[in-house]
């Protein structure tokens, strides 16, 4: 996360989450990042990841 203010958000996507491990503080589970994934592929006109 201290990397994110490189990363041009104008351009890019950035989905953030706990790590997901079973250790980890917060929930990596639920947070949807692969059906958000495919969202942001479906609004560029790309096809989905079947996952």
């Amino acid at each position: 996360r201290s990397k994110k203010t490189l990363i041009d958000t104008k351009r890019h996507y950035v989905l953030e989450a706990a790590h997901p491990s079973p250790l980890a503080k917060g929930a990596f589970f639920g947070c949807r990042h692969f059906s958000k994934t495919n969202e942001i592929l479906l609004k560029q006109g790309k096809t989905p990841i079947i996952w």
